[in-house]
């Protein structure tokens, strides 16, 4: 995956593929795609934002500094959603 692809596909909640599926305390299903996926399992299982960024940078294109800056962006996001 291109640094492109990796930020593109970051940003939503709900991407093109499905690879991960939960509800938040909305009731909300979220739909996550392959990025989004391996974040918040990182996120759930007690890994810190640094180590998914560094997890990232070793799979795709990404320097630190993006996947850290990313990842704390979608952290907060799942939080705000009551996840």
């Amino acid at each position: 995956m291109t640094r492109r692809n990796f930020l593109k596909g970051f940003v939503g909640l709900i991407g093109v593929l499905a690879f991960g599926r939960l509800m938040a305390s909305s009731g909300r299903e979220l739909i996550f795609n392959e990025t989004g996926a391996k974040v918040y399992r990182g996120y759930v299982s007690g890994r810190t934002p640094e180590q998914i960024a560094s997890d990232l940078v070793a799979e795709y294109d990404v320097d630190y500094e993006t996947a850290l800056r990313d990842t704390e962006d979608f952290i907060r996001t799942l939080r705000a959603m009551g996840v």
